[in-house]
């Protein structure tokens, strides 16, 4: 049984900026979409991480041009770019 760590998952928007889609677990890779959470929330702990992905998943681009599938906002303000 997988104690879950949650990182919060963001989609860009099309039209600029992001929305939140829901929480992903860092361990087991369990996904549940941000209108399932109950009001009694996840059970597990919250990571702190933020992670963006691209429009419907797809590659995008850093403001600074770089392509990306995915940044992750790390607990102590780290970006990390994947490519």
């Amino acid at each position: 049984m997988c104690k879950h760590k949650w990182q919060q998952i963001f989609e860009e928007s099309l039209l600029g900026g992001s929305f939140p889609t829901g929480w992903q677990c860092k361990d087991c890779g369990t996904y549940i979409s941000q209108d399932r959470i109950g009001p009694n929330g996840l059970d597990g702990v919250d990571s702190g991480e933020k992670v963006l992905h691209g429009p419907h998943g797809v590659r995008s681009r850093t403001s600074g041009g770089k392509t990306y599938s995915k940044q992750i906002l790390h607990r102590d303000g780290r970006l990390e770019i994947v490519p």
